[in-house]
C-alpha cells in the first residue's frame, strides 16, 4: 500500500517536472523567435500560435496600446478579419490574468462594453503584456478545446509568455513607428518636390488658363480627383472659372455663401451638413470645400467631388491639398498683377500718345495782333483732359477765340474735345452768323455724343480794327470783360450748353467794345473750383479780386499770376480738374 502511494507521488512529481521543463523550453524557443524578428505582425502571430497551441485554444486576439487608454486589435486567430483595427477604451491597467466574466460588473461603462465584446467573441481570459509596470498590450484567449478550465500552471505560462512578448512587442512597435516616420518623411519630401515642380510650372506662365490646367493635372494625378470646380474673385465677386461637376450649378445665392467661407469643409460619413448653406454643397456630391486665401483675404474656392475609388482624404493629403491651393491662388494673383501691370503700361503708352495728339490739337502758336496781347494755358488733371481753347486767324484783323469744357475727364473727354475742335475749325472759316454757326456745332456734337455727355462752350470774333468782340456763350463760365477803370462785365449772352438737344432755342449774340487797357479773361471751372487741402474752393470772388488788383499786367503776366495763386492755394492737394485760361488784352 505504502509503496503504491510512493510510486504515485513519484509519478506526479515526474509529470510536474516534465511540464516545467516543457514550458521553459517553449518559452525559450518563443523568446528566441520573437527577439530574432522586428516584424510586428510576425511577432504577434507567434505569440498567439504559441499560447493557443500550448493550451489547445482555438481563438486568440492581441490588442496594443494605440493612444491614451485606447487599445486597438492588431492580430487575430480564429476570428473574422473584420475585427482588425477595432478600438476599445480600457481605463485601467492589470498586472495579472483577468477573467472576462469578472469585468461584466465593473462600474466603468467602457470596461463593461469591452467585456460584452469579448464574450460575443467567445474570449475567456485576458493577459496583460507589462513592461516597466506599463501595459503595452493585451492577449485575449478563448476557452480550451477540451472544455477544461485554465489551471494555475497554464496561467503562469501565459504570464511568462506575456512577459517575454512585451519586450519584443515594444521593440517592434518602436521600429514600426520609425519606419512609419521614415515613410511619412519620404512622402513629405516627395510632396515637397512635387509642389516645387508645380509651383515652378505655375510661375513660369502668367496665363490663368494654363495655371488652372496645371492644377487640374495635380488633382487628377496626385489626388485622383476627376470631379472638381474652381471659383476665383473678380470685380463682380466670386465666379466659377473651372467646373468639372456636371450636377454642380451654383446660383448667385450659393456664390454669396461661398464668399463667407473661411474654413475648410470636409464631408464624410461622420460629417454631414451642419449649416443651411452647406446642404447644396453636400447634395452636389462634394467631399471637400476649401477656401483659397491670399493675405488673409478670400481669393478663391476649390470644390472637390469624390475621389476615384471612393477613398477619403487623410491628414497629410489635406495638408498637401491646402499647399496646392495656396500655390495656385498665389500664381493666379501673380498672373493678375502682371496683367494689370502690362495693361497699365499699355494704357500709359496710349495715354502718352493721346496726350501728344491732344496737344497737337491746341494752337501750335498764338497769333500776335497789332495792339493786342493773347495768352493761353491748358493743364490736364490727368494725362489727357477735356478742356480746350483755340485761336483761329480769319483775316489780318479778325480772330476767333474759343474755350470749352467737356463733361468728365480722361480719354472719353479728350475724344469729345477733338470733336469740338474739328467742328469749330470746319465752321469758323465759313463766317456764318454766330448764332447759326453755334447751332451747327451743337448739332454735330449732339449727333456724335452719348446722352450723358455735354460741353460748355464760349467763342467770339475779335475785330482788331473795330476793337469789338462779338461772342456767344453756350453755358460756359462767363468770361470777364475787365475795363481799365476796374469795372467788370460777365459775358453771359448765348444759350444752352452743347450736346443736350438736337435743336435748342436760338442762341443770342452780343458785341462788346474794347477800350485801351481792357482785357477779356476766359477760364474753365478748374480755375474757380480748384480745391485746397482743406476742401475750400478758389472761388469766383478770389479770381475777380486778382483781376482787379493786377489789371495793369500784360496778358502773359496776368495769366501767370492767376496760375501762381492757384498753385499756392491748392498746395498739398491733388489737382481736381483741368485748368484752362485764355486772356486777350488791348494794349492801346
Amino acid at each position: 500500500m505504502y509503496s503504491q502511494k510512493v510510486r504515485r507521488m513519484a509519478a506526479d512529481y515526474s509529470h510536474s517536472a516534465y511540464d516545467i521543463i516543457s514550458d521553459s523550453a517553449a518559452l525559450l524557443e518563443l523568446s528566441t523567435v520573437l527577439n530574432a524578428s522586428t516584424d510586428l505582425d510576425f511577432i504577434l502571430g507567434n505569440i498567439l500560435l504559441s499560447s493557443m497551441g500550448k493550451l489547445m485554444v482555438s481563438r486568440g486576439v492581441v490588442l496594443l496600446d494605440a493612444d491614451d487608454q485606447i487599445y486597438r486589435v492588431r492580430s487575430v486567430k480564429g476570428f473574422s478579419s473584420e475585427l482588425m483595427e477595432s478600438e476599445f477604451t480600457i481605463p485601467v491597467g492589470w498586472n495579472h490574468v483577468v477573467a472576462i466574466p469578472s469585468l461584466k460588473d465593473s462600474p466603468d461603462p467602457s470596461l463593461r462594453h469591452f467585456a460584452q465584446c469579448c464574450e460575443s467573441c467567445a474570449l475567456d481570459i485576458i493577459i496583460p503584456m507589462l513592461l516597466e509596470d506599463r501595459m503595452v498590450g493585451i492577449i485575449g484567449l478563448g476557452k480550451k478545446i477540451t472544455g477544461k478550465e485554465f489551471a494555475s500552471a497554464d496561467l503562469t505560462f501565459l504570464e511568462s509568455v506575456a512577459a517575454v512578448a512585451a519586450t519584443a512587442v515594444r521593440s517592434a512597435l518602436s521600429i514600426e513607428n520609425l519606419r512609419l516616420v521614415n515613410r511619412r518623411l519620404d512622402t513629405k519630401i516627395q510632396e515637397m518636390n512635387t509642389l516645387f515642380e508645380i509651383s515652378r510650372e505655375m510661375n513660369t506662365t502668367f496665363i490663368p488658363d494654363d495655371i488652372l490646367r496645371i492644377l487640374s493635372y495635380a488633382l487628377m494625378g496626385q489626388l485622383r480627383v476627376l470631379r472638381y470646380a474652381v471659383f476665383t474673385q473678380n470685380d463682380k465677386g466670386l465666379e466659377p472659372v473651372v467646373v468639372r461637376l456636371p450636377e454642380f450649378t451654383p446660383n448667385p445665392a450659393h456664390q454669396e455663401a461661398l464668399e463667407e467661407l473661411r474654413e475648410t469643409i470636409v464631408f464624410s460619413d461622420r460629417r454631414a451638413p451642419e449649416k443651411p448653406h452647406e446642404q447644396w454643397l453636400f447634395d452636389a456630391g462634394l467631399t471637400i470645400v476649401l477656401p483659397m486665401m491670399s493675405q488673409h483675404r478670400l481669393r478663391g474656392v476649390l470644390c472637390l467631388g469624390e475621389r476615384v475609388g471612393g477613398a477619403s482624404f487623410d491628414r497629410p493629403e489635406l495638408e498637401y491639398l491646402h499647399a496646392l491651393a495656396n500655390i495656385t491662388i498665389s500664381a493666379l494673383e501673380n498672373a493678375r498683377l502682371v496683367k494689370d501691370t502690362i495693361d497699365k503700361q499699355r494704357m500709359e503708352q496710349e495715354l502718352s500718345v493721346a496726350k501728344t495728339i491732344q496737344k497737337g490739337l491746341l494752337p501750335k502758336s498764338i497769333p500776335t495782333p497789332d495792339l493786342y496781347q493773347i495768352a493761353a494755358i491748358n493743364e490736364s488733371s490727368q494725362q489727357v483732359g477735356g478742356d480746350y481753347y483755340d485761336v483761329i486767324t480769319i483775316s489780318d484783323h479778325e480772330y476767333v477765340l474759343a474755350i470749352a469744357d467737356v463733361s468728365g475727364k480722361g480719354v472719353p473727354a479728350s475724344l469729345l474735345m477733338a470733336n469740338v475742335q474739328a467742328a469749330l475749325r470746319t465752321i469758323a472759316p465759313l463766317q456764318l452768323p454766330m448764332p447759326e454757326a453755334t447751332a451747327r456745332i451743337n448739332a454735330i456734337i449732339h449727333t456724335n455724343t452719348a446722352a450723358d455727355k455735354f460741353i460748355t462752350f464760349f467763342w467770339g470774333l475779335l475785330d482788331t480794327q473795330k476793337h469789338t468782340f462779338t461772342y456767344v456763350n453756350a453755358g460756359h463760365n462767363p468770361p470777364y470783360l475787365v475795363h481799365a477803370d476796374g469795372s467788370m462785365l460777365p459775358l453771359q449772352a448765348g444759350g444752352l450748353i452743347l450736346g443736350i438737344m438736337q435743336q435748342p432755342p436760338p442762341y443770342s449774340v452780343e458785341t462788346v467794345q474794347l477800350r485801351s487797357g481792357d482785357a477779356i479773361v476766359c477760364y474753365t471751372d478748374g480755375v474757380n473750383e480748384a480745391m485746397s487741402k482743406d476742401m475750400e474752393e478758389f472761388s469766383d470772388e478770389r479770381l475777380q479780386k486778382l483781376l482787379t488788383d493786377h489789371l495793369a499786367l500784360s496778358a502773359d503776366d496776368l495769366l501767370q499770376c492767376i496760375r501762381d495763386e492757384i498753385v499756392s492755394f491748392t498746395l498739398g492737394a491733388a489737382q481736381s480738374d483741368d485748368i484752362t485760361m485764355l486772356i486777350v488784352r488791348r494794349c492801346s
